[in-house]
């Protein structure tokens, strides 16, 4: 959970930083001009602000998501064999149909 919320947070910092900067500037601009009005005054700095802030953030929230799973798989009794025979058979019925579509 840790390694996905940090990957997270910096694949996410700089959308963020652009939606966060076109609501207080109260433009009519789009995200692109935003972004690189952004990336030209501020730079990287500009971008990734508030990066820390996420990082925990994400962390916990991911980290939060597996511990429900592993409770929930517990409490139902699931273990690891279960869900490889589970993904199995689905992988087999996807093959026999040609999937969802």
């Amino acid at each position: 959970g840790t390694l996905g919320g940090i990957t997270a947070a910096l694949v996410s910092n700089p959308a963020d930083a652009t939606i966060s900067e076109m609501k207080k500037a109260k433009t009519d601009d789009g995200p692109v001009v935003i972004f690189q009005r952004l990336a030209k005054e501020g730079g990287a700095k500009a971008l990734f602000r508030g990066l820390g802030v996420r990082m925990v953030f994400y962390t916990l929230i991911c980290s939060g998501q597996f511990l429900v799973y592993d409770a929930i798989r517990i409490t139902l009794g699931v273990g690891n064999d279960d869900l490889k025979l589970y993904l199995d058979v689905l992988g087999g019925a996807l093959r026999e149909t040609g999937g969802p579509i």
